[in-house]
């Protein structure tokens, strides 16, 4: 019997099926990115720079560094239940929650300002939104095409969407000149960035101890509008006078004026003695530390740790309340991440570079080009390693507190390298199974709960090693938790039955404390009570004995402080 040939069939059907079923596309039809509208140095004036995406905290300053560059800027309002129907009414099937919420949070404030008089066409032209980007391998990568396309189905089509990618440093190409990826922003986003960071784990360290209730709230707040005008009222480091003319002869302008902004952010006290202001802010506050409490170390997905609200269920509060203290993740941890996978990423690659384009093993001046090469970087990663944590840790000494240095990122590597390949691209890699690790070992929390979006890949990669790193110490309590739009009771349920692990582990700690140094509480509280400074919510308590529970290291310092005075007043 005949059988005809299957490709003759094909091409017999293909005019048909490009008519009635439309299976077939011209190439010019297929989809092609978004070619964005620049924005213009000289729109600066009249276009508001709308930021968002991060705690209110890191947004607020980002805001302020904004305007400090000469921007008008202007913090989106919170997240919440309505932005993340919107994002789903009009966004990809495939968003993962940051970005249902993001772009849903965007078309609404959007929507108010139309509501509020501005036409379409205005708003478009005088409101631009800048955010993140990076080049994970989820869904991330494609957010801020899918928020345009988004933004054109509701409307507003050819809104412009800047895009601060978190790998390219300085080299970032940019549409237009209105918002300059430049040495002087790069600095500035940083600084902002960090502050934001000490301040926001100083509020969460304190709340949970505080006399009054609602004085950190009050205080944090007026410490984070003491850090906005200095960041918005930052001058310009700028060389002038005889030495810009010297340098601009000399075609040496741009290199001298980046050395001086760098020499200048590594030297200045601009920011420690704002940081000194805020120590004011809180020296007629009262804390209580003899409140015994389980601590609770979150990690995860990026958005999902860092955002306040109906994005993680109201995760932070929900823990507070229910007596929780909370250590939250900073960006600096990203940040220093970042520059440790540079490096981890470049030393894999060195055979490679070494080789590059040498013709046999007598062409020495090739191969002493490729090794300077590869020793530049390798150097300048390191040392923007370094200079990150120096910078960080000068915020933190001026602040004061009971602040956690950054954790070196080989410690990191070499915890989580027995269960998870280091060199895994992705989210936070190997961190998240690194600081269950380490806070557990280390004694600096009870619990270690996991934030992430619903399906994201590379924080479901670590919870499948997480079993392992669990089988090791049964002991450890680690809560992988998704968030979404719903389901919120049903999390807090989960997060109750760890909790009450944790609360366990913490009265065990208070109990033996309390047992060890010998002295009643009552006694103790009497010794604080003559000693005001045991009170201040700057006060910094050793770690010691390796107990997580604030309130017990703060009873073992107390104990050692009154057996010191017991020795020097026999």
């Amino acid at each position: 019997m005949f059988k005809p040939d299957p490709m003759t069939l094909i091409a017999e059907e293909q005019p048909g099926l490009q008519t009635k079923r439309r299976l077939w596309k011209p190439v010019e039809e297929q989809f092609r990115i978004h070619k964005e509208r620049p924005f213009l140095k000289e729109e600066r004036a009249t276009t508001t720079v709308l930021v968002g995406g991060l705690s209110p905290m890191h947004d607020y300053l980002v805001e302020a560094t904004l305007k400090g560059l000469g921007l008008k800027a202007l913090t989106l309002p919170p997240t919440n239940i309505a932005a993340f129907h919107t994002g789903r009414e009009y966004g990809n099937n495939g968003f993962c929650n940051p970005a249902y919420f993001m772009v849903g949070n965007l078309i609404n404030y959007l929507r108010e300002l139309e509501r509020s008089g501005m036409s379409k066409d205005e708003i478009i032209e005088k409101y631009v939104f800048f955010t993140a980007g990076c080049n994970a391998p989820c869904r991330f990568g494609m957010l801020d095409t899918e928020y345009r396309m988004a933004l054109e189905d509701c409307g507003f089509g050819g809104f412009r969407i800047l895009v601060f990618q978190n790998e390219g440093g300085l080299k970032q190409a940019s549409s237009g000149d209105g918002l300059e990826i430049n040495p002087e922003f790069f600095l500035a986003a940083v600084n902002a960035l960090n502050l934001a960071d000490i301040l926001n784990e100083l509020g969460y360290a304190i709340r949970p101890y505080e006399v009054v209730p609602g004085e950190t709230d009050k205080l944090i707040q007026q410490a984070a509008d003491i850090l906005y005008q200095k960041l918005a009222n930052k001058k310009e480091i700028r060389i002038e006078g005889f030495w810009k003319g010297v340098f601009d002869r000399l075609n040496l302008l741009g290199a001298a004026t980046f050395i001086y902004r760098f020499w200048d952010h590594i030297t200045t006290t601009y920011y420690t003695d704002a940081l000194q202001e805020v120590r004011s802010v809180f020296s007629e506050m009262e804390v209580d530390w003899f409140r015994s409490k389980p601590v609770v170390k979150i990690t995860g997905e990026f958005w999902a740790m860092t955002t306040v609200g109906d994005g993680n269920f109201k995760m932070f509060r929900y823990l507070e309340n229910e007596g929780a203290v909370i250590l939250v993740e900073p960006v600096a941890s990203l940040v220093q991440f970042l520059f440790s996978k540079g490096l981890l990423r470049h030393s894999n690659r060195r055979e490679m570079i070494l080789k590059n384009n040498v013709r046999g093993w007598w062409d020495l001046r090739r191969r002493y080009r490729n090794w300077l090469q590869y020793q530049k970087k390798r150097l300048t990663l390191k040392v923007g390693y370094r200079l990150y944590r120096r910078e960080y840790k000068r915020l933190l000494d001026a602040l004061g507190g009971n602040h956690h240095m950054l954790i070196q990122q080989p410690i990191l590597q070499k915890l989580a390298h027995p269960y998870f390949n280091i060199n895994i691209e992705g989210g936070e890699g190997y961190m998240e199974i690194a600081k269950n690790i380490y806070y557990h070992q280390q004694a600096w929390a009870h619990m270690v709960m996991s934030l992430k979006p619903f399906g994201c890949m590379p924080s479901t990669q670590s919870d499948g090693a997480q079993a392992a790193v669990q089988e090791r110490d049964p002991n450890m309590i680690f809560l992988p938790l998704e968030t979404a739009g719903e389901g919120e009771t049903n999390a807090q349920s989960r997060v109750l039955m760890s909790l009450g692990d944790a609360r366990a582990k913490a009265k065990q700690e208070y109990k033996d404390a309390l047992r060890e140094v010998g002295f009643t509480l009552e006694e103790m509280r009497n010794f604080v009570d003559a000693h005001p400074e045991l009170k201040s919510p700057l006060y910094v308590i050793p770690h010691t004995k390796k107990v997580a529970n604030t309130a017990a290291r703060f009873i073992y310092d107390v104990g050692q402080r009154m057996e010191q005075t017991r020795s020097d007043h026999p």
